[in-house]
């Protein structure tokens, strides 16, 4: 009788440790490479925005400044 309870119990303990090793994962090398890319691609959409908007204020002042560099 004993042993017909001690194999469910090695069941339940066995898949119960199976489980919370899932939880502690750490990340893999591929995920850390992906979020260093979309970080940088982020970063560099930003410099891009920034430099547009400076092309556009120039050219602002520019037109401003010189009414001959005005396009027709």
């Amino acid at each position: 009788m004993k042993s017909f309870l001690l194999i469910p119990v090695c069941v339940v303990m066995a898949a119960c440790s199976v489980g919370d090793s899932d939880e502690r994962r750490e990340p893999t090398v591929g995920a850390e490479v992906a979020s260093d890319y979309n970080r940088q691609m982020n970063k560099a959409r930003e410099v891009e925005l920034q430099l547009d908007q400076q092309k556009r204020d120039l050219d602002a002042a520019l037109e401003a400044s010189d009414p001959a560099r005005r396009e027709p």
